[in-house]
């Protein structure tokens, strides 16, 4: 099982989307890309093959690229994933006090995860968000 992810910096912390995926290939991750791309959006990525098409996507301004063999952080450019090395960390902290889950378990908990990351930083929070979302679902 393979989980894709991706985050938006523009965010502190950065808000993050992550989707399980079954393989890590250019032709599956490109359309999960694009539409959660803005227009004009400067991408940062390691240099996995399937990223290389990155820039040729209608919304992405431009495509930087971080070579992990040899450094974390470009020398020269900056570029660096460590926005969404954090995310995925916070993603698996969660998973971690849980003790694990099921494997079939796994798209909700990341949903969760990406909800409560919104929405529901709180207790207090997630209820009034809730009850938002229902009472606009169900208009009295």
């Amino acid at each position: 099982m393979w989980v894709f992810g991706m985050v938006d910096t523009s965010h502190e912390p950065a808000l993050g989307f992550m989707q399980i995926v079954p393989d890590r290939r250019a032709a599956t991750l490109l359309p999960i890309i694009e539409p959660h791309v803005a227009n004009g959006s400067v991408i940062h990525s390691d240099e996995w093959r399937a990223y290389r098409q990155v820039s040729s996507l209608r919304p992405v301004r431009s495509h930087g690229t971080v070579n992990h063999s040899v450094t974390f952080v470009d020398p020269i450019t900056g570029v660096h994933t460590q926005h969404i090395e954090s995310y995925w960390n916070r993603a698996k902290m969660k998973l971690k006090r849980m003790k694990g889950c099921y494997g079939d378990k796994v798209p909700g908990y990341l949903d969760e995860f990406m909800w409560r990351e919104r929405f529901g930083k709180t207790p207090t929070d997630a209820w009034n968000n809730i009850i938002r979302d229902i009472a606009t679902q169900y208009p009295v």
